[in-house]
């Protein structure tokens, strides 16, 4: 089991729910005729995850060694050899299953991939651009179901959503983590925590502003109002704790990510 590990399974198995939830949210209960296109996104996602997850730990293996003994990479249990193969051939089967689905699945696929290589060689520590690569990241595994039922309207705005909440949210823990970055040149360090606030709270502005257009626009229903406001609300409360306690801030634009997601799931009836 501990072997399993390097694949962080629970992370995995998030994209994989997420993937029948944005599936729904696309196009309602008649996701029900499309089950095949959909699980095999699902798996797509769970893999293209895995695998970003084994990548995090060989080129982290040093870090780990203080950080995180008990992973299998630092314990001996799997070869870095190994864990190469592993990574390759879970992205190799994500291709695959992507083709089955349509070549913008496979498209996206493939920009995963590459996006996850690129975060995890060159652009971790970097900072504000590290932080869009990770939100663009999450932005994609919260459409992908949306994508293999071929329907886009609505994933446009869910998107949306994602990348700006998860974009503030990384801004906000780069500030509460502002004074152990030792080798990342994070946003708050290079510009200081006050401009950093600022920009995560106008990131916010923007959110809050673009979530009232799928309910203007009639893409979803009345019910998505109704939560998106609250949600809306969380992102402010998010915005004003961040200034005071960056670690509460960021939990609760946790909280607020999970509420949008269920304001577009009541929309869509």
């Amino acid at each position: 089991m501990s072997r399993f590990s390097i694949v962080r399974p629970v992370n995995g198995f998030m994209g994989f729910i997420s993937t029948y939830i944005s599936a729904f949210i696309a196009i309602g209960y008649a996701v029900t005729s499309h089950l095949l296109p959909v699980t095999l996104a699902a798996f797509s996602v769970f893999l293209v995850t895995s695998g970003g997850n084994i990548i995090n730990d060989i080129v982290d293996i040093d870090v780990d060694r203080v950080n995180h003994p008990n992973r299998p990479l630092v314990t001996g249990e799997i070869r870095v050899s190994s864990a190469k193969f592993i990574a390759s051939a879970m992205f190799a089967v994500a291709i695959v299953l992507s083709l089955l689905i349509s070549f913008i699945a496979t498209g996206i696929v493939v920009l995963a991939i590459m996006l996850l290589i690129f975060y995890e060689l060159y652009f971790k520590k970097t900072g504000l651009p590290g932080n869009t690569v990770i939100s663009l990241l999450i932005g994609l595994i919260f459409v992908f179901g949306g994508i293999s039922v071929s329907s886009y309207g609505k994933m446009i705005f869910l998107f949306v959503l994602a990348f700006t909440s998860n974009m503030s949210r990384e801004i906000i823990k780069d500030v509460e983590d502002v004074n152990g970055d030792k080798d990342r040149i994070t946003f708050p360090k290079k510009y200081g925590v006050k401009k950093a606030l600022l920009v995560s709270d106008i990131i916010i502005g923007v959110l809050i502003l673009v979530s009232f257009i799928p309910y203007l626009l009639k893409i979803l229903s009345i019910y998505y109002l109704y939560v998106v406001i609250v949600a809306d609300a969380i992102f402010i409360l998010s915005g004003i704790f961040s200034s005071r306690n960056p670690s509460i801030g960021q939990k609760v634009s946790k909280y607020a990510m999970i509420v949008g997601m269920a304001s577009f799931l009541a929309g869509a009836f």
